[in-house]
């Protein structure tokens, strides 16, 4: 049976309406052998689609799963009885392989959103990067043909099952789901009215290596043993906070503006012999390493910085058991499978990366989320919010406000970027999640109202939640603010939050806009 056909008897089992609102379980099941095989551009075929009940806050709605060929594999959530008129991409993480998207699309559904996410053209763990060993194909449906084919598949699927075209599109991701974000922006512009993008890895195939794998490199001595043990980071953290913590006016566990703390990690330098309370002079220099980040062998920077102050607590997953500790592993893979326009592939010694040589023979291109350009998303009427967790310990922060300067500049200036795009740093936050501070916000509700009701979001209002599995671009459903143990206001780059003198610290009116340089 031809695409069209299909399309046609969908449309006669959802009625003619022209805004549907609501599709019925027996329309979800129609779906399970339609062909959308001439769908232009994306090419898809739906494997399943069941019937999911409601449960809790979240509604009825069907579960459909299939592939835009050659082997994109989907998964979209579509409210069976509460669909609000819009489609929802929600990105994936690290190297995605699996439909790790698939909760972010859950919570989509609970708000009425038709949700789609993606595999990103592959199967595979998310840190496992033996699938685009020599195969350019399956690297550029993960660089950026994936999310756009997705998108275009979900909004064909949901004009089907609904009856009416989507009324707006937006997407939502954060780590590779933040550089799908800037790729979409950047080569399909007009794919989304509004864009979520977080701690984006701005060079998929040169990021993760100079970030991921700097961490456990400097923390080897000449025999590959490592010199700094993961149970003195909370001595580090202490300090640091310690240091720094009080730079907005309270003293609340989270330093809010890493880059002007002054900490010294040689103030923790042992007097005499080595102890759980100081750092001996091998240490301190893998501290001090730490925090300048990747460079070359005469000093030259790779990156704007490495890890800010306030991070300290979530470097193990660098340094804790040597090699195989997990970001040591990650960014392997990406050295041996995805780095270099020619792959060294599993016999890659990772030990031997020449930093003086290497960085500079690493592929940009296919992944690349780098170009500041957003001339014809602007144009389009798009809108962008970036955000970034201030302590992420992955993907630098000052990697994101590099960007957003460089977009800055190129758009013309802090106005012209202001009318379609803002960055928010969220203090305290680790990579996406988790952290000591604001770890969770709104954006999709903040971003609804600005692309429909022309309201640019001067703040969002940032909590800290204890449910350190969910941040603001995969949420927990039905979250409640009174469930926060603390609030604060995210005013846009570079501007930022600072405690007024009065009232309670845990309240966010308590607090006010201070501008940035």
């Amino acid at each position: 049976m031809t695409f069209h056909i299909r399309l046609a008897l969908l449309a006669l089992l959802v009625g003619t309406t022209q805004v549907a609102q609501a599709a019925t379980v027996e329309q979800c099941k129609a779906l399970a052998s339609a062909d959308f095989g001439q769908l232009q551009d994306a090419p898809t075929r739906i494997t399943s689609a069941v019937p999911i009940d409601a449960k809790a806050d979240v509604p009825a709605h069907c579960k459909v799963e299939g592939y835009v060929a050659p082997q994109i594999g989907i998964e979209l959530r579509l409210p069976l009885t509460s669909w609000n008129g819009k489609v929802l991409t929600q990105g994936c993480g690290a190297m995605c392989g699996e439909m790790l998207g698939s909760s972010g699309c859950v919570e989509a559904a609970s708000r009425g959103y038709a949700c789609v996410t993606t595999d990103m053209g592959h199967k595979g763990l998310p840190y496992d990067g033996k699938w685009a060993y020599n195969n350019p194909q399956a690297e550029i449906d993960f660089g950026h043909r994936a999310t756009h084919v997705a998108t275009l598949a979900a909004k064909a699927i949901s004009s089907a099952i609904y009856s009416a075209s989507p009324k707006y599109s937006y997407f939502r991701g954060c780590s590779t789901g933040g550089r799908q974000a800037l790729v979409a922006a950047q080569r399909y512009p007009y794919d989304f009215d509004g864009i979520i993008g977080g701690a984006p890895v701005l060079y998929q195939s040169m990021g993760p290596p100079l970030q991921l794998f700097w961490g456990t490199s400097v923390n080897f001595d000449k025999a590959g043993n490592p010199i700094l043990d993961a149970k003195k980071l909370p001595l580090i953290a202490k300090a640091a906070m310690s240091a720094c913590d009080a730079n907005d006016g309270v003293k609340d566990g989270v330093i809010d503006r890493p880059l002007q703390c002054n900490f010294d990690p040689a103030k923790l330098k042992c007097s005499g012999s080595n102890g759980d309370d100081c750092l001996t002079q091998a240490e301190v220099a893998v501290v001090q390493k730490t925090y300048a980040g990747p460079t070359t062998s005469k000093g030259v920077r790779l990156m704007p910085s490495g890890q800010l102050p306030g991070s300290e607590l979530s470097w193990a997953g660098y340094i804790e058991n040597g090699k195989a500790a997990p970001n040591y592993g990650f960014g392997s893979e990406v050295l041996r499978y995805l780095a270099f326009d020619i792959d060294p592939g599993p016999s890659f010694d990772v030990t031997k990366f020449d930093w003086d040589r290497d960085p500079q023979r690493m592929s940009l291109s296919t992944m690349s989320a780098g170009n500041p350009d957003l001339t014809l998303f602007k144009q389009a009427g798009g809108k962008l919010i970036l955000f970034h967790g201030m302590a992420d310990p992955a993907i630098f922060y000052t990697t994101t406000t590099e960007y957003y300067d460089l977009a800055t500049q190129t758009m013309g200036g802090p106005k012209s970027m202001s009318e379609f795009a803002r960055l928010y740093a969220m203090p305290g936050m680790y990579h996406c999640r988790s952290g000591t501070g604001t770890n969770y916000a709104d954006m999709l509700g903040a971003l609804d109202a600005w692309v429909e009701g022309g309201k640019a979001p001067e703040a969002i209002t940032g909590y800290h939640i204890e449910q350190e599995t969910k941040g603001p671009a995969d949420p927990p459903v039905a979250f409640d603010p009174a469930s926060a143990t603390f609030s604060r206001p995210i005013y846009p780059y570079p501007d930022f939050a600072a405690y007024d003198g009065s009232g309670d610290w845990k309240d966010a009116k308590n607090f006010k806009r201070v501008k940035g340089k």
